[in-house]
C-alpha cells in the first residue's frame, strides 16, 4: 500500500479494501486462503488477516492518507475503504472481537492496539478531514458519491458527529440535483 509504484500502491488498497468487505459481509474470501467449504477455520485465518491488516492501517494511516492523496484521481477511489473500514472498526472496538475470532488473543497481549478513546476519535476525525475536501471540490460525481456515504459511515460510529452526515447529505443531494439539472 506504501509502495512506490501507483499501479502496485493501487492494487494493495483495492485488495485490502476486498478483504474487508467480504469480511464484513461475512463471503468466502480466496485472499484469506479459504476453501469452499466455510468451517471454522477458514473464520480464523480470514479473521487473522482482517484484525492484522486493520492493526496495519490504523499505525500507518497517515502515511496511508499522504500515499492516498497523490495518487491519480481515478485511483483515490480505492483508497477510501481501507482506511474508513479500519478506523471504524478500531474507534468501535470491533477489533476486539475480530481478534477473539481469529483466537490470536493469548498472542495478541504484546501488539494490542493501545489507544484511548480520544485516540480513537482523533483517528476518525483525521480520516474525515482527508476525505472532506473532495466533497466540494471534487468534479466526478462517483467520486463525490463515494466519499459522501464513507463519511456516513464513519458519521455513524462512535466519535461520529452529526455535521459530517449533513455535509455528506448535501453533497448527494447536490449530486441529485446537478443530474436532474443536466437530464432536463
Amino acid at each position: 500500500m506504501l509502495d512506490r509504484s501507483d499501479a502496485v500502491s493501487k492494487v494493495a488498497f483495492e485488495s485490502v479494501g476486498r478483504l474487508f468487505q467480504e469480511f464484513k459481509s461475512k463471503r468466502m474470501s480466496r485472499l484469506a486462503s479459504d476453501k469452499l467449504v466455510d468451517s471454522e477455520n477458514s473464520v480464523t485465518i480470514r479473521s487473522n488477516w482482517v484484525s492484522s491488516m486493520v492493526d496495519f492501517v490504523w499505525r500507518k494511516q497517515n502515511a496511508l492518507m499522504a500515499r492516498s492523496l497523490v495518487l491519480p484521481v481515478e485511483s483515490f477511489k480505492v483508497t477510501m475503504y481501507p482506511l474508513v473500514y479500519a478506523v471504524k472498526t478500531v474507534a468501535s472496538g470491533s477489533v476486539e472481537v475480530i481478534r477473539k475470532l481469529s483466537k490470536s488473543s493469548k498472542n495478541a497481549n504484546s501488539n494490542t492496539l493501545d489507544s484511548g478513546n480520544a485516540k480513537r476519535f482523533v483517528g476518525v476525525s483525521d480520516v474525515v478531514l482527508h476525505l472532506a475536501p473532495f466533497l466540494a471540490s471534487s468534479l466526478e460525481s462517483v467520486l463525490i458519491f463515494e466519499v459522501a456515504i464513507n463519511m456516513l459511515y464513519l458519521a455513524d460510529g462512535p466519535g461520529g458527529k452529526p455535521e459530517w452526515a449533513s455535509q455528506s447529505i448535501i453533497a448527494i443531494l447536490t449530486l441529485w440535483d446537478r443530474q436532474e439539472f443536466s437530464s432536463a
